[in-house]
């Protein structure tokens, strides 16, 4: 056996614990607030691929257009 399977068989082996119901629900709570929050702006991140886009297609349509001159 590997040493990742020992180590998952001690952790077969131990008991469950039983989690304090305050931290359940707290836990829970913060879920669902995050899963109702609205979703983070990324407009940086959508400029930076497109400006990514745009230069790679550039940069291949120089390269093409000096093949054939």
């Amino acid at each position: 056996m590997t040493e990742v399977d020992e180590l998952l068989a001690r952790l077969r082996k131990l008991e469950p614990i039983a989690l304090d119901p305050e931290l359940s629900r707290r836990t829970l709570d913060r879920a669902r607030m995050r899963a109702r929050a609205r979703p983070r702006n990324a407009r940086l991140a959508s400029s930076m691929v497109f400006g990514t886009v745009v230069a790679y297609l550039g940069w291949a349509l120089h390269f093409v257009s000096a093949l054939y001159h």
